[in-house]
């Protein structure tokens, strides 16, 4: 069982996140999910780490899991939201830190962009950077942006937005065929998928200042200013799966560690498995995935 934290962030607002103490830990792990989910669900993984010695924190982000007003108002973001989450995973990061172990930063799909983004903004303050089914530079970015800020005002800024909300997943859906479910794209694992379909904290409607606040953080990713200030002595692993659309079928992250390669980062990972979809720590074979993670991690 979990114990809950809280990040307080300059301006006083609060997020929440879950925390899996280890009984004798070596290794610390800070990490943020994805959207429309929660961190309860890493559950299991954690427990995993927990036994190889990783005391493991994921943070929800704004309007998601206990961050959430409600079952009905979630997916609710203040405007700047995406670099705020980037803040509290780095207080979380500096906050265990201070055990003096071992400290990695990772991020699963929205939250591998926030771990992009803090790779940029807080340089060598990890020993470690993990991104988990995550996407490489695309001109979409910018043009979502531009989008967002066109349609999205105080009026609307809390309700659902379904062209916004196409622009970000309905490309996803329709690129698997024959699908049972329109969420099929997270995994090949039908159990996974009905849970994340009956979970009332997963799956929630987009709401428009979300989105543009999303796409305001996509838009910051592949600046060359922001590029340059990566470390290029901090290893980062790229893990995703061969039929994850997110990733566009591993295209995006093979196009992200050739640019973090480019760029000189010394130790750049990419790990691409087979028959898997989105979410690889739930796939059908996660135990490969979780192993891989933490011989990552301790290594």
């Amino acid at each position: 069982m979990f114990e809950i934290f809280e990040v307080v962030l300059p301006e006083g607002e609060k997020l929440k996140g879950c925390f899996w103490p280890a009984k004798n830990p070596t290794h610390n792990l800070v990490m943020q999910t994805g959207m429309n989910e929660h961190a309860s669900r890493y559950e299991a993984m954690a427990l995993y780490l927990n036994e190889a010695g990783i005391n493991v924190s994921i943070l929800d982000a704004f309007g998601q899991g206990l961050n959430a007003e409600s079952i009905e108002n979630q997916e609710r973001w203040p405007e700047g939201a995406f670099a705020k989450n980037v803040d509290a995973m780095h207080l979380r990061l500096e906050e265990v830190k201070k055990n003096g172990l071992p400290t990695i930063i990772m991020g699963h799909s929205m939250g591998s962009f926030m771990t992009q983004s803090y790779a940029e903004r807080y340089p060598n303050t990890a020993d470690k950077i993990v991104l988990f089914g995550t996407n490489g530079p695309t001109g979409i970015y910018g043009l979502a942006k531009l989008l967002g800020k066109l349609l999205v005002h105080k009026g609307n800024w809390d309700k659902p937005n379904k062209f916004l909300s196409n622009l970000a997943l309905g490309g996803y859906a329709k690129a698997i065929k024959n699908r049972r479910t329109d969420l099929d794209w997270l995994s090949y694992d039908e159990k996974n998928v009905d849970d994340y379909i009956a979970d009332p904290y997963c799956g929630h409607e987009n709401t428009g200042g979300f989105l543009r606040e999303f796409f305001i953080g996509l838009a910051t990713l592949y600046k060359k200013k922001n590029l340059a200030n990566i470390s290029k002595e901090t290893p980062i692993a790229i893990m995703a799966g061969e039929e994850d659309p997110v990733g566009v079928n591993g295209k995006g992250p093979r196009n992200l560690a050739k640019l973090y390669t480019k760029l000189g980062v010394k130790d750049v990972t990419l790990k691409l498995y087979p028959k898997m979809r989105h979410e690889i720590h739930n796939e059908i074979g996660k135990e490969q995935v979780w192993s891989d993670l933490k011989d990552f991690l301790l290594a």
